[in-house]
């Protein structure tokens, strides 16, 4: 109140008076907030809780940071490049952040809060410890992970980070039976940090030990774009409805369409493994910008197996908007054992087949359905490539009707007239751009600890949440 009134007296006071009487109204309110006296102890639970939010922050902001060096370039009109080796440049701290919060999440559940006894708690943890060890030196002796692309030194990290995960997995199992007593209503954090540590584990080892499929052995190269951080020779280039040659795979880019309002284009690629004999198909898809492909956003297809699994995206394709096709259908005149060339091959008339029989309400009293049968030999040279062929005519109620059929090569083949011993062909060679695009493939093995572990931890939030929500209301 002094001070409100000194206002009045000299203008200065106008001006200091409400800093001050804010001044003293937060050192009053101060007094009656409760505080501890002291700080948190080192062996208390929140404050390694605290400790495992600045790792994960720091996580979040750098990596942040990384991929938003593109928004920061076009803001400050910068021509910051990134680093050679994206992947290197996150994982040679991740790892670091990995085996932080991997430990965190192992010791979390055994400390109480406020303080915990160093005999408590090792008493405790040292069963657990001991199970984990052991099955951490099984994992890095028999698991064959020695990703050494970087040196022994990071894979030294690997493998700590790889034994912390494991510890993570083991600790929280046991903190079930040893800290709970296997009261699973009071479980929800375990079960969340059991799949986190499996979660961990996932993506360890799926990504250490990674194995590019898609080595280009073809020889064919195309160029992957100015921006791009692919390399080439891990990138195999597939013509479309040539079986080629992938390592362990015969692959086959199959057949391809596009959405009818945008860019989408979606592709189907088969895969035959080549001792097995099994087959599978994926079916990646990519948004396409024809501007040096610059725009190319590709979404991977995958095969899912127990153990591992398949992914395979995009990284090139046809410029179809360059790819017109101006070309027309030619006439040849055939009998049956006729042959005739067409381009580089060869193609020979074994049959010509007249169905009379065909319903009268499609085409008409005197329709008819002729269907010429071509052996086709793509290339004159090698008469051991064998492919076939079977247009057909339609004569509906006076009309007629042609079903081209398309060869692998993309040659069109038309039956345009019959009298059911000889014909006339119409073949088309299109000179459009020879259909491809450059495949990444990769196997991931035991991917699927990181599925598991995901579904995990979200079973252990809804027992917490479950467990939680009675605790309000037992308490409302």
């Amino acid at each position: 109140m002094f001070l409100l009134l000194a206002g009045f007296v000299h203008p200065l006071f106008a001006l200091i008076s409400p800093i001050a009487a804010l001044v003293l109204f937060l050192v009053n309110m101060n007094k009656l907030i409760p505080a501890v006296k002291k700080e948190e102890a080192a062996s208390s639970r929140e404050f390694w809780m605290f400790i495992g939010s600045l790792v994960i922050l720091f996580s979040a902001i750098i990596i942040t940071a990384q991929t938003s060096l593109p928004v920061y370039n076009k803001i400050f009109n910068k021509k910051v490049a990134p680093p050679q080796d994206i992947e290197f440049s996150y994982n040679r701290i991740q790892i670091f952040i990995a085996i932080i919060i991997g430990l965190l999440t192992a010791i979390g559940q055994y400390l109480k809060y406020k303080e915990t006894g160093k005999q408590y708690f090792f008493k405790k943890i040292g069963l657990p410890f001991i199970v984990s060890a052991v099955a951490s030196g099984l994992i890095l002796a028999f698991g064959n992970i020695n990703y050494d692309k970087y040196g022994i030194g990071y894979l030294i990290f690997v493998w700590t980070a790889i034994a912390c995960s494991v510890f993570a997995i083991i600790a929280n199992f046991s903190y079930i039976w040893i800290g709970i007593r296997g009261k699973l209503k009071l479980s929800g954090p375990s079960i969340a940090h059991f799949g986190f540590g499996m979660m961990l584990l996932g993506i360890l080892i799926s990504s250490s030990k990674k194995e590019i499929l898609s080595y280009n052995t073809s020889g064919i190269f195309v160029p992957l774009g100015e921006n791009t951080k692919e390399l080439p020779g891990e990138n195999m280039t597939l013509i479309k409805g040539q079986k080629m040659d992938m390592g362990k795979f015969w692959v086959t880019y199959a057949s391809d369409s596009v959405h009818p309002k945008k860019s989408q284009w979606y592709f189907k690629i088969n895969f035959e493994e080549k001792n097995t004999k099994e087959n599978f198909t994926i079916t990646p898809n990519a948004f396409v910008n024809y501007k040096g492909n610059e725009g190319l956003m590709a979404n991977p297809g995958s095969k899912h197996y127990w153990d591992h699994d398949v992914f395979g995206y995009i990284t090139t394709m046809t410029d179809q908007s360059k790819n017109q096709d101006t070309s027309t259908f030619q006439p040849r005149a055939m009998k049956i054992g006729d042959t005739v060339k067409y381009g580089k091959g060869l193609m020979i008339l074994e049959d010509v087949r007249s169905i009379d029989s065909l319903p009268e309400e499609i085409f008409g009293a005197d329709g008819k359905l002729y269907e010429a049968r071509l052996r086709i030999y793509p290339d004159s040279s090698r008469l051991t490539e064998v492919d076939f062929s079977t247009p057909r005519l339609a004569i509906a109620k006076g009309n007629s009707l042609n079903v081209p059929d398309t060869l692998h090569s993309g040659t069109m083949i038309r039956l345009n007239k019959s009298d059911g011993k000889q014909i006339e062909i119409g073949v088309k060679i299109p000179n459009t751009i020879t259909q491809y695009l450059t495949l990444k493939a990769l196997k991931f093995p035991f991917i699927n600890l990181l599925w598991l572990g995901t579904i995990i931890m979200a079973i252990g939030f809804v027992v917490s949440m479950v467990r939680r929500i009675q605790l309000s209301k037992s308490q409302a």
